[in-house]
């Protein structure tokens, strides 16, 4: 089964949800990270289909979900997310954030604990906003306000070695994408200035796939460290040799490490 449609949320917002796999298997959500959309998933996502129900929504603020002036703090993004699972199913869902999606995700699963059974984070910022990425992250803003040629521009300076298509299709997504989701990063709620402060809470079992910061990864070797202190019982795959994006660079990779961790707990309900 495969379906998409806009999905009535709460309080009037609207989330583009792809549906993918068997509606009676366990749930699983996908959050995509900042100015993707759910087709970032496309290499893993027919795998992760014939294990669970998928669930891949465009966050608030991109692609065709609702884009509101204002509303883009972990804990609205999370309550959209808890609200589709509850709309969804009567059971709890399993969660795999990329980026800025798994800070949703390590929210999601704080604050609605019941909702969620276990999450995959995928090279999250952990760190928050460091002065690199707040470079990076005006850069975009700058760049979409240029409109696509600016933005492709942008993305065939820094990432020469991209596949031209790629970098057209980065730049098209970034310019659909609202500037709230930009705007609370690079000016975030006192809270969510650390997220590091959320593995404290976090009760669920947990995956950190980490990036190698030689080629793109967020987190260095400081930020792994206090990673593994504030949550001691996170497991931890890295992947040598490939970035950011995992689950885009390293599919088979990603799944090796994901698709075990996330099958243990649906034999565990």
């Amino acid at each position: 089964m495969m379906t998409e449609a806009s999905v009535p949320i709460q309080h009037g917002m609207r989330l583009w949800v792809h549906r993918a796999g068997d509606a009676t298997a366990p749930l699983l959500v996908l959050l995509h990270g900042l100015f993707d959309r759910w087709e970032s998933w496309e290499p893993v996502l027919p795998t992760l289909a014939t294990h669970f129900q998928v669930l891949a929504p465009d966050l608030r603020g991109h692609a065709r979900s609702a884009k509101p002036a204002s509303g883009y703090t972990l804990a609205d993004y999370a309550a959209d997310i808890a609200a589709l699972i509850a709309n969804t199913s009567s059971q709890p869902a399993m969660v795999i954030g990329h980026s800025l999606g798994g800070l949703i995700a390590l929210k999601l699963a704080v604050a609605y604990p019941t909702q969620v059974t276990r999450i995959v984070l995928e090279d999250p910022p952990l760190a928050g906003i460091t002065p690199s990425t707040r470079l990076w992250l005006e850069a975009l803003l700058e760049a979409k306000h240029g409109g696509l040629a600016r933005a492709e521009a942008l993305f065939a300076e820094l990432e020469p070695e991209r596949d031209p298509a790629d970098r057209q299709r980065a730049a098209q997504w970034l310019v659909e994408t609202a500037d709230g989701p930009f705007l609370a990063l690079l000016d975030p709620v006192p809270e969510d200035r650390e997220p590091l402060a959320l593995l404290h809470q976090l009760h669920q079992p947990t995956l950190l796939l980490r990036g190698d910061p030689q080629v793109g990864g967020v987190i260095d070797d400081e930020t792994l460290y206090a990673i593994r202190e504030a949550a001691a019982h996170l497991a931890v795959v890295e992947f040598p040799g490939h970035g950011h994006s995992i689950h885009t660079e390293a599919p088979v990779a990603f799944l090796s490490a994901v698709v075990p961790f996330l099958t243990e707990s649906s034999h565990a309900h």
